[in-house]
Parts: C-alpha cells; structure tokens; sequence
C-alpha cells in the first residue's frame, strides 16, 4: 500500500510540473533565429504578467525583426536582459490568439523598462490589435 501511495504521489507530481513550461523558458527556439544581445548596453525589460493566462513574449525592433522571446507564466515576471538599443515592438500569444503592441517600448543605454499585461475593462482583451500565426512567428 505505501508503496503504492509513493508511485502514485511520484506520478501525479511529475504530470502537474511537467505540462507547463517555466517562466523564461525559449519554448521556440526552434522557429525563431538566434536571439539579438548586446552585452555593453546593459539595457533590460521587465515583463509583468498580471493576467490569469500564461503568455509567449516575442521582442521584435522597428523593422519587425527578430530579438528575444520567453514564456512566462500567469502573475510572474521575467527580464529580458542585455537588449540591443532602440524601440520595439513586443507581440505576445496568450496560447489562444495572437497579439501585436499598438506602440513601440524605448530602451536606451544601461536602463530598465517595465512592461505590465493587464486586461481592458472595456474592451475585455488584453491590450493590442490581433494578428496571424505567419506574423507571430515571421523571422
């Protein structure tokens, strides 16, 4: 019975951990580049996720090119850190649709920035205009 009980515990703990990735974990990097770093700018952004839904966070500069991105989970935070200098777009994919900013997050040199997630009262979505799988995921 003991032994039974052990398994079960094993089993059951293994299957609630292994199903969600971490917060900051490169869940595509399969589909994406290699990410863009610039270890003299001592530039970073925060990412808070204020919202009950996990996210993937995909950094792209003006020309919608490719820099970083993390998953982070619901209520966490994670930082992005060692960003090239100038403005970005962040598009994010909360596992239901896809999402771009409707404006650009300046970083300039050796500073941090913040980005929170909040829902719209009024418009009851996250903040930010829909776009397509293609885009998300565009190099």
């Amino acid at each position: 019975m003991k032994k039974c009980l052990i398994l079960f515990l094993f089993i059951a703990c293994n299957y609630v951990f292994a199903q969600r990735p971490t917060t900051g974990e490169k869940i595509f990097n399969n589909k994406y580049p290699a990410e863009q770093i610039n270890t003299v700018s001592f530039s970073s952004l925060t990412v808070s996720n204020t919202i009950k839904d996990d996210v993937i966070v995909t950094l792209r500069d003006g020309g919608r090119h490719y820099i970083s991105h993390a998953y982070i989970r619901a209520h966490e935070h994670y930082t992005f850190e060692n960003l090239p200098v100038g403005h970005f777009v962040y598009q994010y994919h909360n596992l239901k649709t896809y999402y771009e900013s409707p404006k650009r997050i300046p970083i300039y040199l050796n500073t941090e920035e913040f980005l929170h997630f909040y829902y719209s009262a009024g418009a009851k979505k996250i903040i930010g205009f829909e776009i397509s799988q293609e885009e998300f995921f565009k190099e």
